[in-house]
């Protein structure tokens, strides 16, 4: 048994996750597909996991960066320019909120009176906590104006925006906003119906929003890695997207990219298999995808973590560093079990 059946099956004992799925791969070549499940349940690649704010990089980063592309937007661009902005708004730009330094991290936007079509200007009227472009707060707000400001210059709504500008182009079959109640999934939401979206932000809007609400699987991620270590390839141009992957915080607490997490030395759920300068994102229902361009290495872990946690106590609260410690070891583990079939098999390090 490898390193990494021992990762998740140890997990899976701990109760920290009941179903997994993790993918591998070096441009396009599959190095590990594996599928773990507490249950005969039939996980497979095409079973429907909840992305949770792995969606901030597939539907909303990526429709802004095919939008820069097009020339219809510019990460320069004043917020002000597509909404009406209070006075301590007037200096927010696009890059602001691609890079998570708008002003202000997590808000609850579950308030009565608070809808799909009014949700930007809500957001626009909260204060900032501190100075635009001064701290990185990780901020679903943000990402959920944003999203409002692509539907205005685009014309047409976030599901459909990621149909045309994303999931098309790729040949993602199953990947969406709202999907078919009929469908495979993994329980990845611990408050309701496994379709639902487990954001309550995003539950909240009707389940399409900038920061979350997108279901993916294996099969269609793989795909969505491959466009990335192709440089944004077809949907991007790659002036854009090398524009995009570089660290545009390198003095804060964390780095971020364009609308991705950068990976340097302050960062650790990556572990040991990815280095600096690679990229991906995390999602909050116990997701993660990561690449790096350099060596063409991907590493995709689906799970239900966060949802069997809570589950695991009486009122739904968990522990979220068990998550991000979960892809530390499970990162660990995969480039263990590399390392060692690439010296069995004398084959050039893909780590």
């Amino acid at each position: 048994m490898g390193a990494l059946d021992q990762c998740v099956n140890r997990l899976i004992t701990a109760g920290t996750l009941r179903n997994a799925a993790i993918r591998v791969g070096k441009n396009d070549e599959i190095l590990i597909d594996s599928y773990f499940s507490h249950t005969d349940s039939g996980l497979c690649d095409s079973t429907l996991f909840d992305m949770a704010s792995i969606t901030k990089m597939i539907a909303t980063t990526s429709i802004a960066l095919a939008a820069m592309s097009e020339g219809r937007i510019s990460c320069d661009d004043r917020v002000e320019k597509y909404f009406s902005v209070p006075i301590d708004k007037n200096e927010l730009t696009l890059r602001h909120l691609l890079t998570h330094t708008m002003g202000f991290g997590h808000k609850n936007l579950c308030t009565k009176g608070v809808n799909y079509d009014n949700v930007a200007e809500h957001i626009l009227s909260i204060p900032n906590d501190v100075k635009i472009g001064s701290k990185v707060l990780y901020s679903c707000p943000g990402y959920i104006l944003l999203g409002k400001i692509l539907e205005k210059v685009l014309g047409a709504r976030l599901d459909v925006l990621l149909k045309k500008y994303v999931t098309e182009p790729l040949g993602m079959t199953d990947t969406c906003y709202l999907p078919d109640p009929k469908g495979k999934f993994a329980p990845c939401n611990f408050r309701g119906r496994y379709f639902n979206v487990n954001d309550y932000n995003c539950e909240h809007l009707g389940g399409v929003a900038g920061n979350a609400g997108v279901f993916s699987n294996i099969c269609d991620l793989t795909k969505y890695a491959q466009m990335l270590l192709c440089g944004g390839y077809p949907i991007v141009d790659k002036e854009i997207f090398e524009m995009a992957v570089k660290n545009y915080t390198p003095k804060h607490d964390q780095s971020r990219a364009l609308g991705f997490l950068y990976v340097d030395e302050k960062y650790d759920q990556t572990g040991k298999l990815f280095p600096k300068g690679s990229i991906g994102h995390c999602g909050h229902t116990g997701q993660s995808l990561f690449v790096h361009p350099g060596s063409g290495l991907y590493a995709i872990i689906l799970t239900d973590a966060t949802a069997t946690l809570a589950r695991s106590s009486n009122d739904n609260s968990y522990d979220y560093s068990v998550v991000c410690k979960m892809r530390q070891m499970i990162h660990n583990a995969i480039a263990e079990d590399i390392g060692r079939d690439n010296k069995n098999k004398n084959l050039k390090n893909v780590i």
